[in-house]
């Protein structure tokens, strides 16, 4: 778990057990506009744990950590408390899944910069629309 949330951007948790794939999530975030990396996490743990620590305003979760069974549990586990996330997977077979469990947004890992960050973004959009932009505004989470 990284702490480093900004207030006044989206704050944006990442989950991810492959250490290559967070940094290169983080950079991405952060060379971004209006998002900032709050955390990571490599394990079901400790993504439950950077969750409660840091109350990011989007958690992106790799699905398979390691397992899709661990990271669909993560998913459903943060949904039902509200958190918005935006699921990735190298597998297109757990889509289904991904949303059934609660995700605000799917991508595949091979999708690019561009996918992710439009997902990151609609997620977000779709916060303030249903009255979360307090949250986004003053770096506050409920």
């Amino acid at each position: 778990m990284t702490p480093n949330a900004t207030p006044g951007r989206a704050n944006i948790l990442i989950v991810d057990d492959d250490a290559r794939v967070r940094r290169a999530l983080c950079a991405l975030i952060e060379c971004s506009p209006g998002l900032s990396v709050a955390g990571e996490a490599s394990t079901k743990s400790a993504a439950y744990q950077a969750d409660e620590a840091l109350g990011p305003d989007v958690v992106i979760l790799d699905i398979l950590l390691p397992t899709a069974q661990d990271g669909l549990e993560v998913l459903e586990d943060l949904a039902e408390t509200g958190r918005a996330v935006v699921a990735l997977s190298l597998s297109e077979g757990l889509r289904a899944a991904a949303f059934a469990a609660g995700a605000g947004a799917f991508v595949e890992k091979y999708a690019g910069p561009d996918a992710l960050l439009q997902a990151v973004r609609d997620v977000l959009a779709r916060m303030c629309a249903h009255g979360h932009e307090h949250r986004l505004q003053n770096g506050s989470s409920p």
